[in-house]
């Protein structure tokens, strides 16, 4: 009797409760969800920065070593294939091999990497290098603002801000900047969007501003400009300007009192350095000129005393009326 009772009191729950009860569970299991996605998300996000910085100290030491930057891969099979111009539609594939990086052939979503680098850099050696690096990381000033330089149009790389047209250069002052190279990932969605879309223009998306909202993209980048570079491989030493003066010129060095120097037709000038010269004839040393404006001449913009010169190649041919 008392069994019975004690039995008959027992009550279970109704389906309003356990429907709650579900609801509650679902909310909870939901919520897990989100959380870890996003932390999957954030963790490969982190790992990906750690990626560009593995890429971009690669870069560096790869120019240290071989005094320029590799050529893009355009065959998929991680190798450089020089020249720059067989990349038909940049950017194209990052030549890890040559970099030694074989464990970040990929990306942390599994999307090769795109890279794109300035065509003389790819073409320079260890005399040549730092002093082309010097030209291209003024060539802004030196032009004006804008830089006369459009990207692409002068085998510059550049990048530009939200409020610049994808028009392949730099549409105003403050707008953008030329690299040395960039490297994008895909990211989550695995597409190049915006302008690092392979659209030929190399023209790219800042990593400043690496959520373009116009175009929903995603993508992870990194820049390796000119004076980063530069700061890492370059000194007074190594940053030379080779002179090759005309029959008869005469150099004499800012260090010697210009003293007679017979003979000397070509000079090598370093970073910092002015030299002095004259025609041979007896009015002395009465000529100078500075690192800076052979610089300049040699990426052909004419200056006081400079006339001649082959574009970004270290040397300048001169010929002082």
């Amino acid at each position: 009797m008392y069994s019975k009772q004690k039995k008959s009191c027992e009550k279970g729950f109704s389906l309003i409760e356990l429907s709650i009860v579900l609801v509650i569970v679902g909310l909870l299991m939901s919520a897990g969800v989100g959380i870890m996605n996003s932390v999957s998300k954030t963790s490969k996000i982190a790992k990906e920065k750690a990626n560009v910085a593995i890429i971009k100290n690669s870069l560096i030491s790869y120019a240290f070593s071989h005094g320029r930057l590799p050529c893009p891969d355009t065959n998929g099979d991680g190798s450089e294939n020089c020249p720059t111009s067989n990349c038909a539609n940049p950017p194209c594939g990052l030549p890890f091999i040559d970099l030694s990086i074989s464990s970040v052939n990929k990306d942390t979503w599994s999307l090769p990497y795109g890279y794109d680098v300035t065509d003389i850099l790819t073409t320079t050696n260890s005399n040549s290098l730092c002093s082309i690096l010097y030209q291209l990381n003024n060539l802004y000033s030196w032009y004006g603002n804008p830089a006369n330089a459009p990207c692409g149009t002068n085998d510059l790389v550049c990048v530009t801000d939200t409020t610049d047209g994808d028009n392949g250069s730099i549409s105003a002052a403050g707008q953008g900047y030329y690299l040395a190279a960039y490297t994008c990932s895909g990211g989550e969605d695995h597409v190049f969007g915006g302008k690092n879309s392979r659209d030929g223009r190399r023209e790219y998306e800042m990593s400043s501003n690496p959520f373009d909202k116009t175009v929903n993209r995603d993508d992870l980048t990194g820049e390796l400009s000119f004076g980063e570079l530069s700061a890492k491989i370059c000194n007074n030493k190594n940053t030379t300007v080779d002179v090759i003066m005309d029959s008869g010129m005469v150099w004499y060095s800012d260090n010697d009192g210009c003293l007679v120097a017979d003979g000397l037709n070509r000079a090598t000038v370093v970073l910092g350095q002015t030299i002095h010269y004259n025609n041979g004839s007896s009015d002395g040393c009465t000529g100078q000129i500075k690192f800076e404006d052979l610089a300049k001449c040699d990426a052909n913009i004419v200056i006081s005393n400079c006339a001649g010169g082959s574009s970004f190649d270290g040397t300048v041919n001169l010929t002082i009326p």
